[in-house]
């Protein structure tokens, strides 16, 4: 088998990277283009130790899950790779895709496992963030390279933020603005992050690769009188390739933050504020979560990766004291004035890496509960060595990674912990990723 050979595969998975899995006489194939379950021809495109690279040619036999996108850039926008299969056949591969990863990593022996589907495949994004094209279109990035798709709309995400995206698309073509090449590294706008709530608010920063440009007062005063915004801020990032939010934020105009509704909580969101893209299933997830902490019965809970203190203030009224554990200073000054609008007093809010304090917390109290929510790269090392050192018998592990949320786990098994329960939560309709929540208990 060598590069430019063609042969027909049929397509047994969808890795995490997006690629079809096939297998033929006993070599492995990672399928670029590729959709669930169907038979297709493929050329060879790259040979590495252990399998192959493929690029899909044609469909030779259809995939029986396969439907009609929606959406019109389905087939090459980065968002949603599984725009076209029925819905049923994306939960089944998501409850797959977490027990396997864990029977594999964890080394345990799952057969199955609770699974909460999602409410809307469509309109439930409440954040997205855009590019704009040299030539001033808003764009995703392509599935597979960082040239520009350009859209007008996307289907997953909240009515308000397309409605939004319109009147932006409109000023940029009114005063002939340009996205950032990042191959030149030219161009003005590299990001463009849309919000809104369930409250009817709304948030557009715009992060450009220089303060001052032609028309900036007009171009944001357009943006303003066409478009019910809440918030806009520009910040500048011009560092070459990079499209994060920079040092700096300006509020070009309205509220400083906007506000969000959980239960009967309430909490205010900044633009560099961590919540989570799914409303609606948020709601379900932390539930869920809860449902396990009440499980263990704590007097105390150390919530670690809180963000702007959602899950703590969710969970506050349910036990004694919660210390709340966040690196990012933004994020804990909002979790201190969402605690304060909720007339929550209970939390210690703590600004440091988790791996920092986790030992100075009250770790040798049977009576407490840790509860983890971290980013996808999951746990720091020290964090499982100083827990498995200490008196805490229970956790409660919110992971948006199977990963690294089974490696995790394997990890906490060697202290004595046991996977005692666990649920995948469908967040990212129409595409790869899945939330899980596990209890461990010792």
């Amino acid at each position: 088998m060598e590069i430019g050979d063609k042969l027909i595969l049929d397509i047994i998975d969808i890795n995490t990277e997006g690629r079809g899995v096939a297998k033929k006489d006993r070599l492995i194939f990672f399928v670029e283009g590729a959709i669930l379950n169907e038979r297709l021809e493929a050329k060879i495109v790259g040979k590495k130790k252990n399998f192959y690279q493929a690029k899909k040619i044609k469909t030779v036999e259809k995939s029986p899950y396969l439907e009609d996108a929606r959406c019109p850039y389905a087939d090459i926008c980065d968002g949603c790779n599984f725009q076209n299969i029925e819905y049923e056949r994306q939960e089944k591969y998501k409850k797959d895709l977490v027990i396997a990863t864990i029977n594999k990593i964890a080394r345990e022996d799952l057969e199955d496992i609770d699974f909460i589907g999602a409410e809307n495949r469509y309109g439930y994004r409440n954040k997205l963030e855009l590019k704009v094209d040299y030539r001033g279109q808003i764009s995703y990035f392509s599935r597979s390279s960082n040239s520009h798709i350009a859209i007008d709309k996307c289907i997953i995400a909240d009515d308000k933020i397309n409605d939004l995206l319109v009147i932006v698309q409109d000023a940029i073509r009114e005063y002939g603005l340009r996205g950032y090449d990042n191959k030149k590294d030219l161009g003005l706008i590299k990001n463009i992050i849309v919000r809104a709530t369930s409250l009817g608010e709304s948030m557009l920063v715009f992060v450009m690769s220089q303060e001052g440009f032609k028309d900036k007062d007009n171009f944001y005063d357009y943006i303003n009188k066409k478009a019910e915004v809440t918030s806009i801020y520009q910040t500048v990032n011009n560092r070459k390739n990079n499209y994060k939010i920079g040092k700096k934020l300006e509020l070009i105009s309205g509220k400083d933050k906007i506000s969000e509704k959980i239960k009967d909580r309430y909490f205010y969101l900044s633009p560099r504020s961590f919540f989570q893209v799914n409303t609606k299933m948020t709601e379900k997830l932390y539930r869920r979560a809860f449902d396990y902490v009440k499980e263990t019965n704590p007097i105390n809970v150390i919530d670690l990766y809180s963000g702007t203190g959602t899950t703590s203030i969710l969970l506050a009224k349910e036990v004694e004291k919660i210390d709340s554990v966040e690196i990012v200073a933004d994020a804990v000054k909002d979790a201190r004035r969402n605690a304060k609008i909720n007339s929550i007093d209970n939390i210690n809010w703590i600004n440091d890496a988790a791996e920092n304090v986790i030992g100075d917390l009250n770790i040798n109290d049977r009576r407490s509960t840790v509860l983890f929510d971290p980013p996808r790269k999951g746990l720091d090392p020290k964090i499982i060595d100083v827990l498995g050192e200490s008196s805490i018998d229970s956790i409660v592990y919110i992971s948006c990674n199977p990963a690294t949320l089974a490696r995790d786990i394997y990890d906490l098994k060697g202290h004595g912990f046991k996977l005692d329960k666990i649920t995948g939560v469908d967040m990212f309709v129409n595409t790869l990723h899945v939330e899980t929540v596990v209890l461990m208990t010792r």
